[in-house]
């Protein structure tokens, strides 16, 4: 069952996914877009500012010219030339000098650019050399024009005065500055064109009135009203190139935007998917380690196999049952894991014939007759195909124990029932017998006949006292004086009694203890009874001699006592019923001595096991409890 967490995890990312979708593509748009429009903004003012530099480098040039020719004679024809000479170029439609009113002073515009330069004169009027402005474009006679300008200035007052102060002495001085006092004076009069255009005689000028020239060089700095309207300098430049430069950047901005754009919602749309991919690989994995988990922790054995026979999937317990190897891989053919008592019910199943449950016993090394509850079924797709098959092993030994124990335990409660009735009855009597003969003996001469009956009534008055004693034990509860004992040493005690009896049977006796076994909670006379017990019934088994070993084997939560022999060994009808009361193979056995072994066993909180193949000995094995589980 998923969580109240889980579920609203999922719900949100459900509802929010699409909402973040689109608000991401809609920001990034928005980026994308305002980007474009300012690399645009930026590539149209470089290609103007490109253009200007070259209107200004132009405006230059003409200035530069003019300031050559500046004090010649024919300097408003070499104006004229140099405009003309300039202005030849396709990329040039025109430059032209005008007056601070608009007049033009001079141009290169031809007779056949007539309307050309009525449209510019039109386009001029509302322009203010003054402002920040200096470019402007406009159309005309169909062609798209660029119009760089700024105020023409080919050498100003200071640049001249840079220049004289460079100057040795001071005769060039005192000559240009009676030459400029001239000139103003002349240019107030109608001819001052012409009279501008003579010379001074430098002989006149002898002597340098210093005085009076560095009143004229202040007069000269001083600013004037002609400065204040300077004339204006106009350049005409095809603009197409500019327009075709400016169109080609945008279409380039447009696609390379447009490409990251692209680039961006591709890139958001692998970020999202590949989240998802991320987040379905873990919510797999998560279900592949929880079904793998479940599958490992299986209390039956579980193989999965393909529609080739081929093992998918074995999980630890089935290894265990099957006692294979730790390193079975996928892939391997369940032909060589599989036993063969257990290949046709997979076939079974493998074909749907072993959807219930059926018992067999399969034999291994270690156990020779193991009940297992073996049961299958087909794995098929959402198709109806078969795809492979799942067989399970169920080991029923604690379920056979159960059953067992329950039925043993019965017996023992009809059995109680019945001694605690008869036993104090039978006692009575069997003393009085006891007696009688007794008596009797002692009256009859030794070796007659007599005196061998009597002897033959006391030693059943005597078995039959002990199958009371071995009864009485059996129904009333085992109580126990239990320490804290070393197992080895009563296992050297009670082996230690047994060992001149083993030696009249010709069995060889050995006892083998690890070193380091701790101590054990026991009841030392009842726990030796068993010992002796089971010795006592392994030298039984060994009529033509053999080997008996008693072997005490430490683990981390109990100590193994281990009592074999390689005597007649068990079938397997003996082996289940051995512990059952009055149950014996020997002539003169009760049949109580395994039935108070089990119980006594019980008592400790242990358990004892019997192996056993007829002709090839028998093993008990009991497992006591340590003192440290027991805390």
């Amino acid at each position: 069952m998923r969580s109240k967490n889980t579920r609203n995890d999922m719900s949100s990312s459900r509802l929010l996914s699409p909402y973040c979708f689109v608000g991401v593509i809609l920001l990034v748009g928005l980026g994308v877009a305002s980007l474009t429009y300012n690399t645009i903004q930026q590539n149209q003012k470089k290609y103007v500012r490109l253009y200007e530099e070259k209107g200004a480098s132009l405006i230059t040039s003409v200035e530069a010219g003019v300031r050559t020719d500046l004090r010649s004679k024919n300097s408003t024809i070499r104006l004229k030339l140099l405009l003309d000479e300039m202005a030849d170029r396709p990329e040039i439609f025109f430059i032209a000098i005008t007056f601070s009113d608009g007049t033009i002073m001079q141009s290169s515009f031809t007779e056949g650019q007539q309307r050309m330069e009525t449209q510019f004169l039109k386009h001029i009027k509302g322009l203010h050399t003054g402002s920040q402005e200096r470019s402007r474009i406009y159309n005309a006679n169909e062609r798209q024009i660029f119009l760089a300008y700024r105020e023409f200035t080919p050498l100003t007052r200071h640049e001249l005065w840079k220049k004289l102060q460079k100057q040795p002495t001071l005769k060039p001085l005192e000559k240009f500055i009676q030459l400029f006092n001239k000139e103003k004076k002349v240019s107030n009069t109608p001819s001052g064109k012409l009279l501008a255009e003579k010379r001074i005689d430098t002989r006149e000028l002898a002597k340098v009135d210093t005085q009076k020239l560095a009143i004229d060089v202040k007069s000269f700095l001083e600013p004037n009203d002609e400065e204040a309207h300077r004339p204006v300098i106009y350049v005409g430049l095809d603009a197409r190139p500019l327009q075709e430069l400016q169109r080609s950047s945008i279409v380039q901005t447009v696609v390379t935007t447009g490409s990251v754009l692209l680039l961006a919602i591709v890139g958001f749309l692998s970020i999202y998917w590949a989240h998802r991919a991320q987040r379905s690989r873990r919510k797999a994995g998560r279900s592949q380690a929880t079904v793998q988990e479940v599958m490992y922790n299986l209390p039956d054995g579980l193989i999965v196999t393909d529609n080739n026979d081929l093992i998918v999937y074995m999980n630890e317990l089935s290894k265990v049952l099957l006692h294979c190897d730790g390193d079975i891989t996928a892939g391997v053919d369940i032909a060589q894991v599989l036993l063969p008592d257990l290949v046709p019910y997979y076939l079974q199943a493998r074909d749907g014939l072993l959807r219930h449950e059926k018992v067999i016993e399969i034999s291994t090394d270690a156990l020779p007759l193991l009940p297992v509850g073996v049961t299958g079924s087909v794995i098929k797709d959402d198709q109806g195909v078969t795809i492979g098959t799942v067989f399970l092993m169920r080991d029923l030994r604690e379920v056979h124990s159960l059953q067992t124990e329950v039925e043993r335990k019965g017996k023992l409660a009809a059995i109680g029932s019945l001694a605690a009735g008869v036993a104090h009855e039978i006692r009575n009597p069997l003393s009085s017998i006891k007696g009688g003969a007794t008596y009797l003996k002692s009256q009859f001469k030794q070796g007659s006949a007599g005196e061998k009956t009597a002897a033959i009534v006391i030693d059943e008055v005597e078995r039959l006292n002990r199958v009371i004693t071995d009864l009485i034990g059996l129904s009333r509860p085992s109580d126990l004086s239990m320490k804290a004992v070393f197992v080895a040493d009563v296992i050297e005690h009670c082996t230690g009694l047994i060992a001149q009896e083993a030696e009249l049977r010709d069995v060889h006796l050995a006892v083998d203890i690890a070193e380091d076994v701790p101590q054990v909670m026991l009841d030392t006379d009842r726990f030796s009874q068993v010992i002796l017990n089971l010795c006592l019934n392994s030298l039984d088994a060994m009529e033509e001699g053999g080997k008996l070993m008693v072997t005490v084997v430490p683990d981390a939560q109990s100590i193994s006592i281990i009592v074999e022999d390689d005597g007649e060994g068990m079938d397997n009808d003996t082996k289940e019923r051995i512990f059952e009361p009055y149950f014996t193979t020997k002539s003169h056995g009760t049949g109580l001595g395994l039935s108070v072994v089990h119980k006594i066993i019980e008592a400790h909180n242990g358990i004892i096991r019997v192996f056993s193949q007829k002709g090839q000995g028998t093993r008990f094995v009991i497992q006591l409890p340590s003192m440290d589980k027991e805390q």
